[in-house]
């Protein structure tokens, strides 16, 4: 593959520009004239916006590649924001990109495969289903692939000993047109920024354009696959890892084991028509990428619908239970970087205890001034039950939106500042979103996805250097699960009544004499009360406790409010 070439996109740029201008010109003379917040701007503010999808689509669907990863990318950023975020005309008409990306004729991607899988240089030819030569490493090779992405698509293929695997080949042309394209995204976010009065895309196109340098190389695909499988091996056969082909593999083509019967994670139809209960297959999906997050600090940054499966397996308890199946580890965020994986383990369990003190302490080492905006984002459900909550962020809460008061540009600011803190957290706020996306497709309780990601956050709250062990004893069993039944009675009422998601545990809970990894840290501030409760449940003080915050919390906290 060569290097990247300017002159190589000039066609695609002009056409990409000349569509932009042709919007930006739509959206100035629809809306000319019209007072803001009127039925009549509302309504041609809409029609702008469909109009407008409809050109970002028709441009990804003509220039493919990076197009198609910048539409799957927009499509996906919107959760729980709202009309704040990215509009949801755009979002619709750029979904069809997550797991229907068009596809290239074999003939296309020919020279990689020739040269990795050393088929004959007269290869390829018909019919569909292609003999390669005797030297070759393949039986066959099907000419149709199975799927489609923005960076390269899969064929089926049969090895010389009978086995039949995925075989991922990367788009030729991508590293050529990646110089011309990000010209073009980065003057797109610049005038993008201009129009909305400072909603700044410029870190998007950075961070992009960063990641895609390692989603690119195929190599690193395939260590990330290997570390996944290692991590989540406790969890075999619920979870399921394809192995992959290292020494059949390079930089631009991954051979990986055939996965066969795959449902859709977001069809609940096909999952009820194999015989799975859909409750047991969200809860799959639900803890496993918890345990990812809180526990192992590794995010899978693309699960969507195109990388996420299930299958229906004889797992020999007499019934056919959810296997998930995990595609796609071209890129995943280290949350190790800053603390944020113990942070975060530390600030979910504050947001279900409604710990103020702590929600406001460890969200500024978070995400900064910005703070009040995380609670928000991570649940709707964190909104009741806290004081100084307006009417309308309630509604918006109801809605899982974020409130009308709160910006377009103020959604782009918390963002940035997020990056700036931690670039992963960023990532680890995209990842979320897909995964509720997933489980709301199965109409999964949000309860259940807050219990969920609790039990791994509480599990996951032990300092980097205290390794977590992958099989809990019968004692962690039955702490983690007391806190969680505890959790779930407190949440039914929790809408409702708008009270906090958990009353104090109280002093009972300082007499556990676990010493395990999960735990220790936390009773060594159970041990140190003075006069309050200092609680496993909450990483700081619990706020129903007599004796109140800890004095230096309180003082943190007090500094952290005091800042604009």
């Amino acid at each position: 593959m060569g290097a990247p070439d300017f002159m190589l996109g000039t066609t695609r740029s002009m056409f990409t520009m000349m569509q932009f201008t042709a919007g930006k010109n739509d959206y100035a003379t629809s809306l000319a004239g019209l007072q803001e917040g009127t039925t009549e701007y509302d309504a041609a503010l809409n029609a702008c916006h469909v109009r407008g999808a409809e050109r970002c689509a028709k441009v990804a669907e003509m220039h493919r590649g990076l197009y198609v990863k910048a539409a799957q990318f927009i499509s996906s950023i919107s959760g729980g924001t709202g009309d704040s975020g990215i509009p949801k005309a755009y979002t619709e008409a750029l979904s069809k990109f997550t797991d229907r990306a068009p596809h290239k004729k074999i003939e296309e991607v020919a020279e990689s495969l020739k040269e990795c899988m050393k088929l004959p240089g007269s290869w390829p030819r018909e019919p569909s289903l292609l003999e390669a030569g005797p030297q070759s490493d393949l039986q066959s090779i099907d000419s149709e692939p199975l799927a489609a992405a923005s960076l390269a698509q899969v064929h089926l293929a049969v090895l010389r000993d009978g086995r039949k695997v995925a075989i991922k080949v990367q788009y030729p042309e991508l590293r050529k047109e990646m110089a011309s394209d990000f010209a073009v995204f980065k003057t797109l976010g610049s005038e993008i920024k201009k129009m909305s009065q400072g909603y700044d895309l410029l870190w998007a196109v950075e961070d992009f354009q960063r990641n895609l340098q390692r989603e690119l190389d195929f190599q690193l695909e395939a260590k990330n696959c290997e570390d996944t499988a290692a991590q989540l091996a406790h969890l075999a056969p619920r979870v399921f890892v394809p192995k992959v082909f290292k020494e059949l593999s390079s930089s631009s083509v991954l051979v990986m084991e055939f996965c066969d019967n795959l449902l859709k994670a977001t069809d609940p139809s096909s999952l009820q028509a194999a015989g799975l209960d859909v409750d047991e297959c969200a809860r799959l999906i639900s803890d496993t990428f918890a345990e990812m997050i809180f526990v192992h600090g590794r995010v899978h940054a693309d699960p969507h619908a195109g990388n996420i499966y299930l299958r229906a397996v004889d797992l020999g308890s007499g019934r056919l239970q959810p296997q998930l199946v995990l595609l796609d580890h071209g890129l995943y965020h280290d949350l190790h970087e800053n603390g944020v994986r113990l942070n975060f383990c530390r600030y979910w369990q504050a947001c279900c205890a409604n710990d103020s003190v702590s929600i406001n302490i460890i969200g500024q080492r978070l995400s900064g001034g910005l703070r009040r905006f995380l609670p928000l984002i991570l649940s709707h459900w964190f909104v009741f039950g806290r004081s100084g909550v307006s009417i309308s962020e309630l509604v918006s809460a109801a809605k899982g939106q974020l409130p009308d008061t709160v910006t377009m540009k103020e959604v782009a600011d918390f963002i940035v500042a997020a990056r700036e803190g931690g670039a992963n957290l960023v990532g680890l706020l995209h990842s979320l979103g897909f995964t509720r996306g997933l489980l709301n497709a199965l109409g999964f309780p949000e309860e259940g996805r807050i219990a969920s990601m609790l039990k791994y956050a509480l599990l996951g709250d032990s300092p980097e250097d205290q390794a977590v062990p992958p099989e809990l004893s019968l004692s962690q069993k039955t702490w983690l699960g007391w806190r969680v039944l505890l959790l779930r009675s407190q949440v039914q009422w929790l809408a409702p009544l708008g009270q906090p998601f958990m009353a104090c545990p109280g002093e009972n809970n300082n007499n556990s004499k676990d010493n395990n990894t999960t735990n220790n840290n936390n009773n060594k501030n159970n041990n140190n009360n003075q006069g309050g409760c200092r609680c496993q449940f909450s990483p700081f003080s619990c706020r129903g406790a007599p004796g109140g915050a800890a004095p230096e919390d309180a003082a943190e906290e007090q500094t952290i409010l005091r800042q604009p």
